[in-house]
């Protein structure tokens, strides 16, 4: 069984924390404002991708290296959907690119480069 490292997890939980609190002050000040664009759209812009990078976050033990990278890969790229909103529809469309990247790290990377990755990101 694989797993990310826990140092590794945390940074990620830091960021999207920041992430989610950055966004949340953007969208009272916003609505302060009175634009209650980014208050309407924080739903699905962030509560849920927020939600997705939770269950990814809180989800342990994975049976291969290559699923422990693809959870990593998804988790970038749902803290990327929540920091970039106006890329979040072609972001969210990009996630076959991440286990495309994995795939090419998997089957084409040397190996001594690979061995040292992974001992750097996984359990």
């Amino acid at each position: 069984m694989y797993r990310l490292k826990s140092p590794v997890v945390q940074l990620m939980v830091f960021l999207a924390s920041g992430l989610v609190f950055l966004r949340g002050y953007s969208a009272v000040a916003d609505i302060a404002n009175g634009d209650p664009s980014e208050v309407l759209a924080f739903p699905l812009t962030v509560i849920m991708p927020g939600l997705a990078f939770a269950f990814l976050a809180l989800r342990r033990d994975v049976s291969t290296q290559e699923g422990a990278l693809m959870q990593m890969g998804a988790m970038i790229q749902i803290l990327l959907i929540i920091a970039l909103p106006s890329f979040g529809l072609h972001l969210a469309l990009g996630f076959p690119i991440v286990f495309l990247i994995v795939e090419i790290f998997e089957t084409r990377m040397p190996l001594m480069i690979k061995v040292k990755i992974l001992q750097r990101l996984l359990k």
